[in-house]
């Protein structure tokens, strides 16, 4: 009775872990195909326009891997940095896109902007939820 106690509460919190990085792996995904056309035909018209869409999608890649690992404070930035690598070697060997190093730096200053988001939304519901119930009015005794 108390190992299947144990083990249908190991699955419940592998389960709760698993549901914490669809987001990130969905991002993953979404980059990942995009990186692997030779051309985006939707993409903004401006100077460095590439480099703030890295900025974005890598920031809201560190946002979502801060949300699944949630108490490991760097992990989010170095993972999203190392998948930022990755994905510019995956670049390299597709036809009309090439491999980066300002786009690398791009990726990285988008994850420490996502991680540090992250940090900044749960300290407000941190402080939303840790708020005490004050009284409108004193009464004296």
């Amino acid at each position: 009775m108390v190992l299947l106690f144990f083990r249908n509460r190991y699955t419940v919190h592998s389960m709760k872990t698993l549901f914490k990085w669809i987001p990130a792996a969905f991002i993953i995904g979404c980059s990942w195909y995009l990186s692997s056309q030779p051309t985006i035909v939707h993409m903004p018209v401006f100077p460095y326009a590439d480099k703030l869409v890295h900025f974005i999608c890598f920031g809201g890649l560190s946002f979502w891997i801060s949300f699944a690992v949630h108490s490991k404070k760097a992990a989010a930035i170095a993972l999203t940095s190392f998948y930022g690598i990755i994905d510019e070697i995956h670049q390299h060997f597709v036809a009309g896109r090439s491999c980066s190093l300002f786009d690398w730096m791009a990726d990285t200053v988008g994850a420490i902007a996502g991680y540090f988001c992250f940090r900044a939304i749960q300290a407000c519901f941190a402080n939303l939820l840790n708020r005490e119930e004050k009284p409108l009015h004193s009464e004296v005794v």
